[in-house]
């Protein structure tokens, strides 16, 4: 698998993933389907355990702030497992239908047009991967540093039986550690495919664009314009209208990957809102570069990136959507036919209403959406600084 290889290794690392090779009889795959249950059994009963202890000793804002941000991340992680399960088919689809005609390069300036959003896409899944695996350790390391006493657990949690016993106390303890460090990778995975996506319908606009530029002025180059012989009008003719349908298969890819993910960033958005604000309240309430207040940075640093790359990407797609039309009106045009002309009127028509990426089918993600959650999680900050008070 070429096109996000990056994004879907780590979620084969991390039980998501099955790879391909695998038959579903084989001993390999049940026994990947075992480590599937584990990694969803550790991510669950963590979650679970935090919830309980939410509701059953949280006597004021600011242990409900304490508790409430690792809860909502890893609450996040658990909705993304189970919507990839339940769509990973339809993941497999369009990514078989990019490595098919006619979102597949044709040529040379084709390729390169993909390879450079190939390796943007990589780009970003590194840059995002190293920035949380190093904010992940840190955490880690700093529960060691943070003179936490003997029988109280990094993370506030509610669990079945007692931990007094040393061996008891450090299971639960690592075991807690391992959480974090799975949802950490999880959310690379997770995090990265959405604005990968995004990044290869934009690598689509662009194909189609040059596609259309080498369709249309070939039809001049040749003397097509002045010879006007049916048989070559007609070759080029269905030329034109395959850029057309194309055209309309990256408006139904675009509309399916939003369909698949829209649950995806529905979730990821509000627990970005409600953890961002409740991150900035922490880290108000602690010592400058204590332990805990660096941990607590990265951490929010990360969240920041991670829901500025959904944004960044979704405005990207749209923004490349809408320069079609720029890209049809840079063409020779006005030698082709009337009839061909009027295809192209119906594709300009069609990027009127652009592909647009939709978090729960209410808020579209664009750099105005980002503001706008920055603004609203300060107020929200704002209101629980008050209350804290």
């Amino acid at each position: 698998m070429v096109l996000l290889r990056e994004s879907f290794l780590s979620l084969q690392y991390c039980g998501m993933w099955p790879p391909l090779h695998l038959e579903s009889k084989s001993w390999q795959y049940r026994t990947y389907s075992l480590y599937t249950i584990y990694v969803m059994a550790v991510m669950y009963w963590f979650t679970l355990s935090e919830l309980i202890n939410l509701l059953i000793t949280t006597d004021d804002i600011e242990d409900f702030s304490d508790t409430c941000f690792m809860l909502l991340s890893t609450a996040a992680v658990c909705a993304k497992i189970l919507i990839t399960l339940m769509k990973r088919s339809e993941i497999r689809d369009v990514l078989v239908t990019l490595e098919s005609c006619p979102h597949k390069p044709m040529n040379s300036e084709e390729q390169a047009i993909q390879d450079e959003y190939d390796g943007q896409v990589r780009f970003l899944t590194l840059f995002y991967g190293v920035a949380t695996e190093i904010t992940v350790w840190c955490m880690t390391i700093f529960t060691f540093f943070q003179g936490i006493p003997f029988g109280v657990l990094p993370y506030k949690a509610w669990v079945p039986y007692d931990y007094s016993e040393p061996r008891v106390y450090w299971f639960t303890y690592y075991q807690q550690l391992l959480s974090v460090l799975l949802a950490a990778n999880l959310d690379i995975g997770f995090d990265t495919i959405i604005p990968g996506f995004m990044l290869q319908i934009c690598a689509q606009f662009n194909i189609l664009r040059c596609r259309l530029h080498r369709v249309v002025n070939y039809f001049d180059d040749t003397g097509c314009s002045k010879a006007k012989s049916c048989e070559v009008l007609e070759l080029y003719e269905n030329h034109l209208v395959d850029c057309i349908k194309y055209h309309r298969d990256i408006f139904e890819m675009a509309k399916k990957i939003n369909s698949i993910f829209t649950g995806i960033i529905f979730v990821q958005y509000a627990a970005s809102f409600i953890i961002i604000c409740v991150s900035v309240l922490l880290i108000s309430q602690m010592p400058l570069f204590s332990p805990k207040f660096l941990a607590l940075f990265m951490y929010l640093s990360c969240m920041l990136l991670q829901i500025f790359m959904f944004c960044a990407a979704g405005n990207e797609a749209t923004i490349q959507c809408q320069s079609m039309i720029n890209g049809i009106c840079g063409t020779k045009w006005y030698l082709l036919e009337n009839r061909m002309k009027k295809y192209l009127v119906l594709m300009m028509l069609r990027t009127l209403r652009p592909v647009r990426f939709v978090s729960g089918f209410i808020i579209v993600l664009s750099l105005d959406s980002f503001c706008i959650l920055i603004k609203t999680s300060y107020s929200a900050y704002t209101v629980l600084q008050r209350s804290s008070s």
